[in-house]
Order: C-alpha cells, then sequence, then structure tokens
C-alpha cells in the first residue's frame, strides 16, 4: 500500500522516439513481460497492470494465468505505479484491467462508504460505468483495509480484544497510525464515538515504527493493515471491528467497456476466482512470496510461481 512514482524518459530524436521510446515507456512502468502465444491460435491480446505492492502483483499474475489458459496473449505490467498511476493508464487505454479495491474506487468517485460491502461494490460498479465506462468483475471476500492493532499483553493490560471496548479510554491512550491511516481513524467518530482528536495523542510514523512504538510502551494502539501476515508474528493482535467502522477494501478485476465488447468472454474467466481469494489466502501468498526471496529468488519469479501453484491447487490452472 505503499505509494512509489516513477517517471518517464525524456525525446532525444525523431527516429528514437519512433523506434526505442514505447521500449523505455514499458521499462520505466514497472516490471512488463509479454505473455502467451502470439500465434494465429491466440484468441486476442490483453495488457494487465497492477499496483506496486506484492499482493497487488499476485492478484495480477492470477488474472494473466487465467486468461493464457483460455488462450489470450497477455502482456503485464507489474508494478505499474500506484493507484492515481494506474488508473489512469486504464483510463488513457495503455492497459486493459487491473484488480482494484473497492474503497479505493469510491474515494475515487468522491463517495463515503455505506460500510456494507455490498452496497459499497453496487456503488463503485455504478459509478464507474457511468462515468468512467470501466466494467467492475466480482469482488473477493479478501479485505486489504486499515484496523486498529495492539500487542497481545497490551490487549490483556486494558481488557479489550474489540474497537468497541476501546472507546471509552481512548482519552487516555496514544495512538501510532502512518499517515495514511488518520482519515480512517477519524471516520469512526460515526461509529465508535471517537477520532484521531479523541486520543490523549497521536503519533504519525512509519507503518513497522508504529508495532515498536506499542511494544516500547510509546503507544498503547496502533493503525495496521488487514492482511499484514506479521501481526500475528510480533505477538499483536488486530482488535474487532465490532461495528464495522472501517471500510472495506475488496478487489476485483476492472475492465475497459471497449476490452469487455471486444471479449466478452473475460467475465467468465475471471469471476471464479474471486471466491478463492480470502483475507487468509492473501496473507499466506504474501509470506511464501517473501521466503522466497530470502531465499534468493527474484520477486517477480516468487510472485509467478506462487501465484501458479495457488491456481493449480485450487483446481483452475
Amino acid at each position: 500500500m505503499t505509494p512509489i512514482f516513477r517517471s518517464l524518459q525524456a525525446r532525444i530524436f525523431t527516429l528514437f522516439v519512433i523506434v526505442l521510446l514505447p521500449l523505455l515507456i514499458l521499462s520505466a512502468c514497472g516490471s512488463t513481460s509479454g505473455t502467451g502465444s502470439s500465434g494465429p491460435t491466440s484468441k486476442g491480446t490483453l495488457t494487465l497492470g497492477s499496483k506496486l505492492d506484492v499482493e497487488s502483483q499476485l492478484i495480477t499474475e492470477m488474472y494473466s494465468l487465467l486468461l493464457q489458459k483460455a488462450g489470450y496473449t497477455v502482456n503485464t505490467k507489474l508494478a505499474l505505479g500506484n493507484s492515481v498511476i494506474v488508473f489512469q493508464a486504464i483510463t488513457s487505454g495503455d492497459i486493459d484491467m487491473y484488480p482494484e479495491f473497492t474503497a479505493t474506487g469510491l474515494n475515487t468517485l468522491g463517495i463515503s462508504s455505506t460500510h456494507n460491502p455490498q452496497q459499497d461494490y453496487n456503488l463503485v460498479k455504478q459509478g464507474f460505468e457511468q462515468k468512467y465506462h470501466i466494467t467492475w468483475l466480482d469482488y473477493a471476500p479478501l479485505n486489504d483495509g486499515y484496523a486498529i492493532c495492539t500487542s497481545k499483553s497490551e490487549s490483556q493490560r486494558l481488557g479489550v480484544t474489540a474497537i468497541s471496548q476501546l472507546a471509552p479510554m481512548v482519552s487516555k491512550l496514544t495512538l501510532a497510525s502512518p499517515s495514511d491511516g488518520i482519515a480512517f481513524i477519524d471516520d469512526l467518530k460515526s461509529t465508535y464515538g471517537f477520532n484521531t482528536h479523541s486520543f490523549k495523542s497521536v503519533a504519525k510514523v512509519d507503518y513497522a515504527i508504529g508495532f515498536t512504538a506499542v511494544s516500547n510502551g510509546q503507544a498503547q494502539v496502533n493503525v495496521c493493515y488487514t492482511t499484514d501476515g506479521t501481526v500475528q508474528q510480533k505477538n499483536f493482535i488486530f482488535l474487532n471491528d465490532d461495528k464495522n467502522g472501517f471500510p472495506q477494501f475488496h478487489p476485483a478485476p476492472i475492465v475497459r467497456d471497449q476490452t469487455l465488447s471486444k471479449y466478452p468472454g473475460i467475465p467468465g474467466i475471471l469471476n471464479p476466482l474471486a471466491p478463492h481469494l480470502t483475507t487468509q489466502v492473501s496473507i499466506q501468498l504474501q509470506q511464501q512470496v517473501a521466503q522466497m526471496v530470502s531465499s534468493g529468488t527474484s520477486s517477480a519469479e516468487a510472485i509467478k510461481v506462487v501465484a501458479t501453484n495457488f491456481l493449480k491447487s485450487a483446481g483452475l490452472l
């Protein structure tokens, strides 16, 4: 979920522009690879993108593998950029599809979450169709959103396992949060009756430092991500969002309408994947990638191997 901005290189002379610049653009936009067959048996060519994080790259790789199996030629642009860059790529036609998250889609449309996953999905599906001519396919139960965490020892000391239990005591506590988590804590006012101003103090720190702050007693709770597989490893827990105060971030393939008109079989290829993508599955797959990378495998190869093995285990490949 960490944004990184990338830039394109400048033109030098006409021949360079015509012949070489497209290759440089692909290189600058992230890891780009052509896969599948471009021969006469190919059903067509599709270009897929992903955001920078491992989870988004894994999901995009799964889309690519399923589409290749169905006979399409697929060009992938993994780690293309942050949310803004990837969204610009699909609206400009540089890519045909990528995995987007429902709450991010609401933010793009300037719509507040209803705190009902199905209603949020219906809103982004309708809004993207009307405003951008982009279709949302089926969304997955995976929720890559925000949560409040604390250490197991602090949970026992405070006697809290749910946010509603935390609410009456926030005026005596310090919250550690990355900058992107502040707005989501403020949005808890309507459900739990507190926001960042309700805490004794708020420490804006890098994501990993939030865990350290709680462990050192400099904070009592911290903002964390629901697909962070290190939470349990650090002996921390997620406080139960028992009133559904945080919006949920469910991924789905979003596809240009022009692409769907040309290739109407895409939903039937990708929709069967959705039920298999859960929060726990995402955590496990990201851990597998991390283990392979720590053993010397390149990130791109690890993502491809892990995605392939998962699809095979799910009976989809």
